[in-house]
């Protein structure tokens, strides 16, 4: 397994911080809202996300040159969800850019406002 898929697969499971591991230190974070800069920034909003999205299961992963992305299926707030966490690095080598994408609107909105309400509590 290469540390593309390794962070999926911790992502995906809730590990935040085993996920965040395998980020470059001036990685980038892509999310629904804006985009992150650096593993100070990012693990504490991968932290923040556990429990907001829940009942996640990977259900397909595509692994090219440079990148990987894994495709999960969850609920927020009891919705279902869809979700795509796109990992581009090399296979040995920590991740430098990670993109992710949610649908459909209405649970992705609840999340991104309970997301809010965590990191400013």
């Amino acid at each position: 397994m290469n540390m593309r898929t390794a962070l999926i697969e911790a992502f995906v499971a809730g590990d935040s911080q085993v996920a965040a591991s395998f980020i470059a230190t001036d990685a980038t974070f892509n999310s629904p809202v804006r985009s992150y800069r650096g593993v100070d920034r990012i693990e504490p909003l991968w932290a923040a996300i556990d429990g907001i999205l829940t009942e996640i299961r990977l259900v397909g992963l595509l692994d090219g040159s440079g990148e990987t992305a894994g495709f999960f299926e969850g609920q927020i707030g009891g919705e279902a969800i869809d979700g795509v966490l796109r990992v581009k690095g090399g296979e040995d080598s920590p991740a430098d850019d990670v993109t992710l994408m949610l649908r459909p609107y209405g649970p992705m909105k609840a999340a991104i406002a309970e997301m809010g309400r965590r990191l400013n509590s």
